[in-house]
């Protein structure tokens, strides 16, 4: 319902029905509700990085700021990470962790990983996009 619920007025509702479970990816993703972080490697070392369940799926990543999001298809995550370009990487849900580059890169020579280190705690942050 509508806060403050009003039951004489007819727009003042809402209704959810059950759709499908969560992937597996989606759940490594997720974790338990407020988003995952995952060590995030590259040639050049590794740092956390944050994927967040904040209804804006901001990628967060303290070494390297940037008004950052993150998206899912299938076993595909795309982070389009501001300055810092855009990437797409594979998720193994079972192993917890991902592979990839950037978009339209050479993958072989400019790769990134990631492995799962966490599930995040909501403590309730909101971060504005």
């Amino acid at each position: 319902h509508g806060v403050p619920k009003n039951t004489e007025d007819e727009s003042n509702w809402r209704h959810a029905a059950f759709k499908r479970p969560l992937s597996l990816e989606e759940l490594a993703v997720l974790g338990d509700g407020a988003g995952t972080e995952w060590d995030f490697q590259w040639s050049g070392g590794s740092f956390p990085v944050q994927f967040k369940a904040d209804g804006y799926n901001h990628f967060k990543c303290e070494d390297f700021p940037a008004h950052a999001h993150w998206s899912l298809q299938g076993t595909k995550l795309h982070i389009a990470w501001g300055d810092y370009g855009n990437y797409d990487l594979t998720i193994n849900a079972a192993e917890q962790t991902m592979e990839g580059g950037p978009v339209g890169g050479d993958w072989g020579k400019d790769w990134r990983k990631a492995k799962w280190a966490r599930n995040l705690v909501d403590n309730k942050v909101v971060e504005f996009c």
